[in-house]
């Protein structure tokens, strides 16, 4: 009953859907390496990627922050077991450029009118 159920439930994605789903790692950023989010390039691919397709206009602003702070996330060993072997100053250097680029689409977006609670306290103002 409970196979029945998930059967029912849950979606086949046709090759297209599974290129745009999974697009950071494998179909944009190349994967180095072992299968997972495991070197350094591979970091400071997502990361530009992501602030690409921001720019471009593919995903929204609070989208792109919030892949942002996963990235970030994986950046701890204790998250991201695939890691380990990676040494400590060049994980930092990986979030100070993941914060660079937080703090930068924040900036636009605070430009471009984003987010909407900061339009409506500036108009009234």
């Amino acid at each position: 009953m409970v196979h029945q159920y998930i059967r029912e439930k849950s979606k086949v994605f046709t090759k297209e859907e599974k290129e745009k789903r999974y697009k950071y790692l494998g179909k944009e950023v190349l994967d180095v390496g072992d299968p997972g989010l495991d070197s350094i390039p591979e970091f400071y691919g997502i990361a530009n990627a992501i602030w690409h397709d921001w720019k471009e206009g593919e995903i929204s602003t609070k989208t792109a922050l919030g892949r942002l702070a996963l990235l970030k996330l994986l950046t701890c060993k204790t998250k991201n077991k695939k890691i380990q072997d990676i040494p400590e100053e060049d994980l930092e250097e990986i979030r100070k450029f993941i914060d660079y680029v937080i703090q930068v689409i924040k900036n636009e977006s605070r430009r471009k009118g984003e987010p909407e609670e900061e339009r409506t306290i500036e108009e009234k103002s």
